[in-house]
């Protein structure tokens, strides 16, 4: 990767996630609310410098961006 943790970060958070419907501008959440610790695969994969990778994790500071509340199942 030849990207740094926060410039991977920025280019994943441009998609939506087409896995969990986070939208664009925000990290994944868990169902309690809070920050996933890594990126669904198939959201990284949608830029073409990260899809090699096997994970890319959210960067500590994105827990300070607050939460939102859990999806309903």
């Amino acid at each position: 990767m030849d990207l740094t943790p926060d410039q991977a970060a920025l280019a994943v958070e441009r998609h939506d996630c087409p896995n969990c419907d986070a939208p664009a501008g925000s990290a994944r959440r868990t169902r309690g609310g809070k920050t996933a610790a890594k990126y669904h695969t198939a959201r990284f994969a949608l830029v073409p410098a990260l899809r090699e990778e096997l994970e890319v994790p959210v960067p500590a500071d994105r827990a300070a961006r607050g939460s939102r509340a859990p999806r309903l199942r």
